[in-house]
């Protein structure tokens, strides 16, 4: 059954079809909304809810004129930037973001590259960071991610393009660091 009819079987009063909506893509949203949230699970899941929030609210207005994926992740996406607009006036709190919980059999080397990555990724610019996600974590087609960010498929290309240039750069920065690291006594 399509997400379409399902969002229709729900806004006429089946709850299921909104539980088999759910199972669908919640892992996949918190992902996203995780990477949107600099890795905090917490504000994901918030995020998420929220989200899950507006589709039972508005699910009788949707229509259709996107695939349900594509307004289901434009209001994570929404959702990711009150959430950051809101934390960026509150005092600052004394806190660390949760560990990701990590395998302990993963290689040291593997681990520090993922750091790396995370860490390059979270230096760009939201907008940037945006892109490689529904691109290369959400799986995403440019096409579908062009619908998401309703933005020509050539500019998503070429602002894709230019993210991953810039994230190479930034990989290349701090490999350079850790050879001189490496070599300091």
């Amino acid at each position: 059954m399509s997400d379409e009819t399902l969002l229709a079987r729900f806004a006429k009063g089946d709850d299921a079809a909104l539980a088999e909506l759910a199972g669908r893509y919640e892992s996949s949203l918190i992902g996203l909304a995780a990477g949107l949230l600099d890795g905090r699970l917490d504000l994901a899941h918030d995020a998420v809810q929220e989200s899950w929030m507006r589709v039972i609210k508005y699910a009788k207005s949707f229509e259709g004129r996107s695939s349900f994926r594509t307004w289901m992740y434009r209001i994570v996406i929404n959702r990711c930037k009150d959430l950051r607009d809101r934390r960026a006036k509150e005092p600052l709190a004394d806190e660390s973001p949760p560990k990701i919980d990590e395998s302990p059999l993963r290689l040291v080397a593997e681990h520090a590259l993922q750091q790396d990555v995370r860490a390059a990724i979270g230096l760009l610019p939201p907008a940037t960071r945006l892109l490689l996600l529904l691109c290369y974590h959400q799986g995403l087609t440019h096409t579908q991610a062009a619908q998401v960010l309703d933005i020509p498929l050539g500019t998503l290309k070429s602002r894709l393009a230019a993210a991953l240039a810039q994230l190479r750069e930034s990989l290349r920065d701090k490999e350079t660091d850790h050879d001189t690291n490496a070599h300091t006594p």
